[in-house]
């Protein structure tokens, strides 16, 4: 509800690598060390850029605001001419989109609003589409796609860098923290302003797998000296969070599970051979489909806010060009509101998992001119009611606190962990 959380899983992903044998997940870029570098690079220069003097064309931002304004209020944007790209009418009602292309000129990451935007060439270049289309009265549905070349590096590659990074954890925990502070010594002092890897458990199963356990402490006061509106931004919206995410097959078995609680984010998982495996019972092949249960609640000044019990379809997604993550959230969870919120419950509420629920999907996608992309796809209905537009009110103050010094900061943040991760990275394996 709150931008932070997203980048965060950002942040947490490219640390990963860091806390669980670094130095053979970084190789598995490439075949050899040369091709290692070359994808670990130009993929850590496509975010570096995206980050890099953000700017914004009077039309994009204003339809970047006005959007997050009103996004659980859509009628409220249909006739808003400074928005859109592209206006028509159907059958059902509206239907309207807006397109921004970006990408790195004179060392800024520029977004423009352009209808028919090009397909990301180079690296960092992004397309974003955000379409909106009105389903019946009140009733709306929203479309997301965001393309971000990242470079030549194939999408199957992540399969090797996933067995890696498991392999890896199936050592003795005085190894790996050994193995991640000499071998990306910049990046580890990057990270330790925002994460420090409280404890490491790695426990040899007689199977001859291992079942791992990480606890990483999220603290931002380390932020505060170069970064403090970021900082206080963090402490107050993503430290309080309370959040689970569990794996699980339809048999009931568990494949992985990451809560967070009290600032301090805990991970669990059994690899053998650098494959993951059921926490308990005989080892086994993960399946391709397997189902997500979220719990996520968030601070709003007094009150805790958020579901618990919403579960979803998650599809590993495998094929010769694309390597993704595709989840889709078709069950109502528990809503936790204050007093004052529950008062305005409706079915409203319950719209965005009816049909064919909330969808989404992130990724690695071949692409055009060589160029691999990062792919993000988001689709969600919103029936307009009361409490849709009171949970679109929560979110916008949060976002509006967010725009400006703290993104600007958050920025500077990100850029120096991809400068010190490139930096690590052409260093690797030359001693």
């Amino acid at each position: 509800m709150t931008p932070p959380p997203r980048r965060l899983a950002l942040l947490v992903a490219s640390g990963l690598p860091l806390l669980a044998g670094c130095r053979g997940a970084a190789l598995a870029y490439g075949p050899d060390l040369s091709a290692a570098r070359t994808h670990f690079d130009e993929l850590a220069t496509g975010f570096e850029y995206r980050f890099t003097n953000v700017t914004r064309t009077p039309k994009v931002a204003t339809a970047r605001m006005r959007l997050a304004r009103f996004a659980f209020a859509p009628s409220k944007l249909a006739e808003d001419t400074a928005i859109w790209t592209a206006m028509r009418s159907t059958r059902t009602g509206a239907e309207r989109d807006v397109e921004f292309q970006a990408g790195l000129a004179t060392n800024q990451f520029l977004f423009t609003a352009r209808q028919g935007a090009a397909a990301p060439a180079r690296v960092g270049d992004q397309r974003h589409l955000i379409a909106l289309s009105q389903r019946g009265p009140d009733d709306w549905l929203w479309h997301t796609a965001v393309e971000h070349a990242v470079g030549p590096m194939p999408p199957s590659r992540l399969d090797d860098i996933a067995r890696a990074l498991f392999l890896g954890a199936e050592r003795p925990a005085s190894s790996l923290r050994a193995d991640y502070r000499s071998a990306f010594p910049r990046t580890t002092q990057a990270l330790g302003r925002l994460f420090s890897l409280d404890s490491v458990g790695t426990i040899p199963q007689l199977d001859g797998s291992t079942l791992v356990t990480m606890q990483i402490r999220i603290d931002a006061r380390g932020m505060a000296a170069g970064f403090p509106a970021f900082a206080k931004y963090l402490q107050k919206y993503v430290e309080p969070a309370r959040y689970r995410y569990r794996l699980t097959d339809r048999a009931g078995g568990e494949w992985f599970d990451a809560q967070a609680s009290k600032r301090v984010l805990t991970l669990r998982f059994r690899t053998r051979q650098g494959e993951l495996q059921p926490l308990a019972g005989a080892a086994r092949g993960m399946p391709d489909t397997l189902i997500i249960h979220v719990d996520a609640l968030a601070r709003f000044g007094l009150w805790m806010v958020g579901v618990t019990g919403m579960e979803g379809e998650f599809v590993h997604v495998r094929s010769a060009r694309e390597r993704a993550w595709q989840l889709r959230f078709a069950k109502a969870p528990t809503w936790h509101l204050p007093l004052i919120a529950e008062t305005l419950l409706s079915s409203a509420i319950r719209r965005p998992f009816e049909g064919p629920g909330t969808y989404f999907k992130i990724g690695l996608r071949a692409g055009a001119n060589g160029q691999t992309l990062g792919e993000r796809v988001f689709d969600v209905a919103v029936k307009e009611s009361a409490i849709m537009r009171w949970l679109g009110n929560l979110g916008f103050t949060a976002f509006g606190e967010f725009a400006g010094q703290v993104e600007e900061q958050e920025n500077r943040f990100l850029i120096e962990l991809f400068r010190a991760m490139r930096t690590d990275m052409s260093r690797l394996g030359t001693s």
